[in-house]
């Protein structure tokens, strides 16, 4: 039996009255017998599924923690983009294309590079987010595998989303994940790269590094900017960390630091995921991503 078909089998079995079909179910099999042979039905159309290989959130986390390692990250955007497609505040083009599909394959191992954790398990996930990558991969993972190299190690991308996304959000857990994560730059110097006009927040996760300065570029279209952002960027001392917020154009920034002698982080969302956890925001995955 595929896959397919023992998922749709699985899907109208919890759908039906059980107590009026029990008889008629017995004929056959019991429930017992039909979900211990299922394993064994479904290990047969495993043998030849691949996910890529990844390393957990609290893993990268501690890597940045021990190391000068660079990161950049990939999510749905960017693989958008690689294939020419436009995305909200950035438009395709034919060298951002290019350039993400370098910086995605890569083997600097000095520079990290991020893709969602999200081709095997999903428990570490929210019921929402589970649902939309869910109804997302069967459409997508067939490119998404063709774009990544499949012997390379991923990390993962989504850890700087981790109290909107994640299916722990007590108080505790979030505290200690963040406490680990503001390790990273702590009593460190730190120079911003993000979009001119874009939010600041009450709580500031990056409040104990030793110093701050600030790049502004485009909050949309920054691309087309990016020549004048490098060479900015390049002005700061080697000693600083870089830390950039600038969608698409971050992950290609962050290589090109980390690529001139810099560590670079691309750390996408995780000043406001840090700033509505302890602002005690109403968890909507679908807000925090549109806005």
């Amino acid at each position: 039996m595929g896959l397919r078909l023992w998922a749709k089998n699985a899907i109208r079995l919890f759908s039906i009255d059980l107590k009026q079909h029990k008889k008629a179910i017995r004929k056959h099999e019991t429930f017992e017998t039909m979900f211990d042979n299922l394993k064994y039905e479904i290990l047969e159309e495993l043998k030849s599924a691949q996910i890529p290989k990844m390393v957990k959130a609290r893993e990268t986390i501690r890597t940045l923690c021990s190391s000068r390692k660079s990161l950049v990250r990939f999510g749905d955007g960017e693989f958008n983009l690689i294939e020419g497609r436009d995305i909200g505040f950035q438009k395709a083009s034919p060298l951002l294309s290019k350039r993400l599909a370098e910086v995605l394959t890569n083997r600097d191992d000095d520079i990290l590079v991020g893709i969602p954790d999200v081709f095997g398990s999903l428990e570490a996930y929210c019921q929402h987010v589970r649902s939309y990558w869910r109804e997302w991969l069967p459409k997508n993972r067939g490119r998404i595998y063709a774009m990544i190299d499949m012997e390379k190690t991923y990390y993962d991308a989504c850890f700087t989303g981790f109290a909107i996304q994640a299916a722990d959000t007590s108080d505790e857990a979030l505290e200690a994940y963040y406490g680990e994560i503001r390790k990273i730059w702590d009593s460190r110097d730190i120079t911003f790269i993000k979009g001119a006009g874009s939010e600041d927040f009450e709580f500031d996760i990056y409040d104990n590094a030793k110093s701050v300065n600030y790049i502004y570029a485009p909050k949309a279209q920054a691309f087309e900017k990016y020549d004048e952002i490098l060479a900015e960027a390049l002005k700061q001392p080697k000693d600083r960390l870089m830390i950039v917020v600038l969608g698409p154009t971050a992950t290609v920034l962050a290589y090109d630091l980390a690529k001139a002698g810099y560590q670079a982080l691309d750390m996408g969302h995780m000043g406001k995921d840090y700033d509505w956890f302890k602002r005690k925001l109403d968890k909507n995955v679908g807000k925090f991503f549109s806005c």
